[in-house]
């Protein structure tokens, strides 16, 4: 009897033990990305609100710093084509280009769960940057549905306005371990954001004659809103 019980003992110390393992400790880093699409149409992507590719470096066993950053570029080009003499045939292009930088700094507080379950709370400050402009080459550009339209000896360069964009944002979330060191999990955050527009540019060049106008900053906006930051998120620590 005795010694079923001391076997039992042991084996109740060995698998608290091997769950304790489960979480991250001083020093570790964490890393992690989101799941979109549901069950039947999974697909792996960056979290946009949480700051996409994210870090965690766990000072202490129940406190975190983390940092995350995304940076999205992207460039499309669409031909246009003369429809009447005696241009038809020739080949046009509009060029349209933007790129976005979202940094954030942050800390959690994780308390204590369970052997597998880490909840937490913590804090963002959210750095953003965007710009996007339209550049042309023997086309203008037209309204929608049409991309644009050939027009011989015609080249734009508009830039649209730029942003920045700083906020604070408070968050509460949990991860749950499924195995030693690997973990999925949920957040959720409340937030403010001051976003400020600057100035546009268009430059014309028709025939050789280059004519610019230069527009001021549409203003500011100020938001407050919570969010679900991404739904749903699998990392790892190492």
């Amino acid at each position: 009897m005795k010694k079923g019980l001391l076997i039992a003992g042991l084996a109740l110390f060995g698998a608290a033990a091997q769950a304790q393992d489960l979480k991250p400790v001083a020093g570790d880093v964490t890393t992690e990305f989101g799941l979109t699409g549901g069950v039947n149409r999974t697909n792996f992507k960056l979290n946009d609100g949480a700051g996409m590719l994210r870090f965690r470096y766990f000072q202490k066993e129940d406190i975190a710093f983390r940092l995350g950053f995304n940076v999205e570029s992207t460039n499309d080009k669409t031909n246009v084509y003369g429809q009447n003499a005696p241009f038809i045939g020739n080949k046009g292009t509009i060029t349209e280009s933007a790129t976005k930088v979202l940094i954030n700094l942050g800390v959690e507080k994780h308390f204590a769960g369970t052997a597998r379950l880490s909840p937490y709370v913590g804090a963002d400050l959210l750095f953003g940057t965007g710009t996007s402009k339209v550049k042309t080459e023997n086309a203008v550009i037209a309204a929608a549905p049409a991309n644009g339209a050939f027009a011989n000896d015609t080249f734009i360069d508009a830039k649209a306005p730029s942003y920045t964009s700083i906020g604070i944002r408070g968050v509460i979330g949990a991860d749950y371990y499924i195995a030693k060191r690997l973990f999925l999990g949920v957040e959720a955050g409340l937030g403010f954001n001051y976003e400020k527009q600057g100035k546009s540019k268009t430059s014309t060049t028709v025939g050789g004659v280059t004519t610019s106008q230069e527009f001021k900053s549409s203003g500011s906006t100020n938001t407050i809103s919570p969010s679900v930051i991404t739904g749903l998120r699998v990392g790892f620590a190492f």
